[in-house]
């Protein structure tokens, strides 16, 4: 059983990252954007820099946690078997982590270059 006040939590969550995810997301799009033609080396030593890698990593963070609540709320609302529920539930959460690990790790290796 859920907390009654568990919603309002995910609500909360989920529109604050949705405002996090607005203003980061410019800022990567933006980078991306402006060095479309520019060389590898050039973007990745844009993205070697404390601020930009560190940006990308909170964003990536961001977005997944984000992703995650809505498609539990999906599940919730569209799956009504409970093990079937429970087992994308956890896939979801699998997937999410893989995401939010896998580019966090390369971004900082990309820092660390």
């Amino acid at each position: 059983m859920h907390h009654p006040k568990e919603g309002t939590k995910h609500f909360i969550q989920q529109r604050l990252t949705a405002v996090v995810n607005i203003v980061l997301g410019v800022i990567v799009f933006n980078f991306f954007i402006n060095n479309i033609n520019k060389s590898y080396n050039f973007v990745l030593d844009g993205l070697s820099n404390n601020l930009m890698w560190l940006i990308v990593i909170i964003f990536t963070l961001s977005m997944s946690f984000h992703m995650w609540i809505g498609l539990n709320h999906i599940l919730d609302d569209y799956v009504d078997g409970i093990k079937t529920r429970s087992i994308l539930g956890r896939l979801n959460s699998i997937m999410v982590t893989i995401v939010a690990l896998a580019t966090s790790l390369l971004m900082v290796n990309i820092a660390l270059l």
